[in-house]
């Protein structure tokens, strides 16, 4: 595994190669690499261990599969948990959490809520998509049998962690176009309290996420996305622009048989000058914001 490195984002207004790029005064690290077009220097308090302090946002590298922790005030959340416990349970020993807050599941497929054993006894509250089968009942009691509070996720539904404030923005209530899975995954945006403007987009396909851009009324830009489906290449490209995020988070497994990200997403991240962020190349990502600041750490 190659050394940290942090890269410090100007969360600026956009410009035609992508939003501004630049660093801190007080230089640690004199690394100079192109992005956008523009040149920007590695470095940050974020670069300083293998474990650095002061992050908001994780994308734990569980491989094929999605764990993406938000973190604000002493609180946790975590959207998802990986295929399976033990990178879960890594990740958080790594980042010295051992209890979490919010855990969100998106829906119940393998990849996001296989690693939940990680989790018994150490949640309090979940909020969680439709339930498809039996087996996604005996996830919820085995969660709730640790002492967590369910819900099931509806558009509107609210509430803090820490300082910041998450939304659910989709599925909405009794929306009948769609089975449980994918397309009903959870979508829930993070914002305040020291956490990057974020919006957590599931597995949905290009027709769910039309129609969460036609109800969810998004306004204004995003600092940070999670690329829905693991980067597939069934992406609605106009949600995309509505987001215009500086950050795309991809969590992908190497070497998937999927193709993930397939080149139509990458396109489309590109031409919305969002910086790709992915676990399959670069590992463990974190994500800090500081005085305006979009500053992200990778483990390689």
């Amino acid at each position: 595994m190659s050394a940290a490195i942090a890269i410090v984002l100007i969360g600026g207004s956009p410009s035609a190669g992508g939003r501004r790029l630049s660093a801190l005064a007080g230089l640690v690290v004199a690394v100079v690499v192109a992005v956008f077009g523009a040149r920007m220097l590695l470095d940050g308090p974020l670069a300083s261990s293998t474990t650095p302090d002061g992050w908001s946002i994780a994308a734990c590298d569980v491989g094929q599969g999605d764990a993406l922790l938000v973190r604000s005030a002493g609180e946790v959340a975590l959207i998802d948990t990986g295929p399976e416990p033990e990178p879960l349970a890594e990740c958080l020993r790594s980042l010295g959490i051992d209890r979490i807050d919010l855990l969100v599941l998106t829906h119940f497929d393998l990849d996001h809520a296989g690693g939940v054993e990680a989790l018994q006894g150490r949640v309090d509250d979940v909020v969680h998509g439709p339930i498809g089968e039996r087996g996604d009942e005996r996830t919820l009691d085995r969660l709730a049998d640790g002492g967590a509070t369910v819900t099931l996720a509806v558009a509107g539904m609210r509430g803090e962690v820490g300082g910041a404030e998450w939304k659910v923005l989709w599925p909405q209530r009794a929306v009948a176009a769609f089975p449980p899975g994918n397309d009903l995954s959870v979508v829930v945006e993070f914002g305040g309290g020291a956490v990057p403007r974020s919006v957590f987009l599931g597995d949905l396909s290009a027709e769910a996420q039309r129609m969460l851009l036609r109800t969810a009324h998004i306004r204004g830009a995003f600092d940070v996305v999670k690329v829905a489906h693991h980067g597939s290449a069934d992406q609605d490209a106009g949600l995309y622009e509505a987001l215009s995020p500086a950050a795309a988070l991809i969590s992908v497994g190497e070497g998937n048989d999927y193709g993930h990200p397939r080149t139509e997403i990458l396109a489309i991240l590109d031409a919305v000058g969002a910086h790709v962020l992915r676990t399959d190349l670069q590992g463990r990502v974190l994500l800090a914001e500081r005085e305006g600041e979009l500053q992200v750490w990778t483990e390689e």
